[in-house]
């Protein structure tokens, strides 16, 4: 997630930029199809582009906003898993003894390291290996998943456990049932009241919530008919521009031959500049879609776990804490 005041031009013209390079193409082939015979003087009205363009755009405002709703979600099931995780820490070390509280304490940072190792894993539908979004982040920045496994994560948070809790089909989810079986085995040994047993459960009960609506929004692609309609209509939307635009501008130049020849090679940058408009906007919207792959505009799930588990290892007395994850050129991760 960009956290900085905004993208800069030249950083957003370089991730975009394929789009203006095809639109580019076809500009020239446009012109050279309109002054070059045996096609001189071919164009497509300006009317049937101009619908289609609304239509377009239409259709991607439509695509945003759905994908903006995707990426508030995730947004606010990390900012409860947060409120969870300050609760849970703040009822073991009032009510439980200081082993007991660290057990408890640093399980939980143990299925949130889970959590994201699994909510970090590749999706067919996703992004993140585009070649626009592989080169950004090759250039600006790298998430903590790809720079140590799940077992090494797990490790200072389990120990011995943590290669065995890694090796599990869903880690996060046995994660879950160990915490459970450790706070019933604390009510049996009458190490918990009852009042504060039922807040511990019920707030593994959130996180099992949480984790659902998290998995839900990463095993869940936005639909792939809409995605597809919006893709193929832009690309129709830039293919069709040039050859519209081509004959305003040149009756703009009239009949003198120098202003008209000038007029006519001016529609390629004003071409290129709506239709690089169009597929940015697209490519905004299909970025933005998966908000848990590692993408600047996701949301910064490593940054969020390793505030969390500085705070609450500091609230188990912890010195020796792990650093935090600043923004790299502006981007949280």
């Amino acid at each position: 997630m960009h956290v900085g005041r905004s993208y800069r031009l030249l950083d957003f013209a370089v991730w975009s930029r394929r789009g203006a390079l095809y639109v580019l193409i076809v500009s020239l082939v446009a012109v050279a199809a309109y002054s070059l015979p045996p096609l001189a003087g071919f164009s497509i009205p300006w009317p049937i582009v101009a619908v289609l363009g609304t239509s377009v755009a239409l259709v991607a405002g439509f695509k945003n906003g759905q994908v903006l709703q995707r990426s508030s979600d995730a947004l606010q099931a990390f900012a409860q898993i947060a409120a969870i995780s300050r609760l849970l820490a703040t009822l073991s070390c009032d009510f439980l003894d200081k082993e007991a509280a660290r057990r408890v304490i640093l399980r939980h940072l143990a299925w949130l390291t889970a959590l994201r190792y699994s909510l970090r894993r590749p999706m067919p539908w996703e992004t993140v290996s585009q070649g626009a979004n592989r080169a950004f982040r090759r250039r600006y920045y790298q998430i903590q998943e790809d720079l140590t496994t799940l077992p090494q994560a797990l490790a200072p948070l389990l120990g011995a456990e943590a290669d065995a809790i890694a090796a599990r089909p869903q880690p996060a989810l046995a994660l879950l049932q160990l915490q459970g079986e450790e706070i019933n085995a604390l009510l049996k040994q009458s190490a918990v009241p009852t009042q504060v047993y039922s807040e511990l459960m019920k707030l593994l009960r959130d996180c099992h919530d949480q984790q659902a609506r998290c998995d839900r929004i990463k095993n869940t692609p936005y639909p792939r008919q809409y995605a597809v309609v919006s893709a193929i209509f832009v690309v129709i939307f830039a293919t069709l521009l040039p050859f519209g635009v081509v004959p305003t501008f040149a009756a703009m130049g009239g009949s003198d031959g120098v202003l008209g020849t000038v007029m006519l090679w001016l529609s390629v940058p004003f071409s290129v500049l709506i239709g690089w408009m169009y597929f940015a906007l697209d490519l905004v919207g299909e970025s933005t879609s998966n908000p848990f792959e590692g993408n600047a505009n996701d949301v910064p799930i490593s940054q969020i776990s390793r505030d969390l588990e500085i705070e609450l290892r500091a609230r188990l007395g912890d010195t020796e804490l792990p650093a935090a994850l600043p923004p790299v050129h502006g981007i949280a991760t």
